[in-house]
């Protein structure tokens, strides 16, 4: 799985004495066995529970598609 995330965002939430941790620190989650749903249906949103170091975390997330542009040579 690949994580795309505002780098300046991540610095923020970091700081923040509620949430403690950045995106590059809540991937973790996918590491373990994590409990997952869905939030919502617009925009279609999920919810994994797991955890980060000795903590319980929720991060809420949105998977999206990478499209391709084809390229064709002459």
């Amino acid at each position: 799985m690949r994580f795309d995330f505002d780098a300046q965002k991540s610095k923020r939430l970091r700081a923040n004495p509620k949430r403690g941790i950045g995106f590059e620190e809540a991937q973790e989650i996918f590491k373990h066995p994590y409990y997952l749903d869905q939030r919502s249906d617009m925009p279609e949103q999920d919810r994994a529970i797991g955890w980060v170091g000795e903590k319980l975390y929720p991060l809420i997330f949105e998977v999206r598609k990478i499209t391709t542009e084809s390229t064709t040579t002459s």
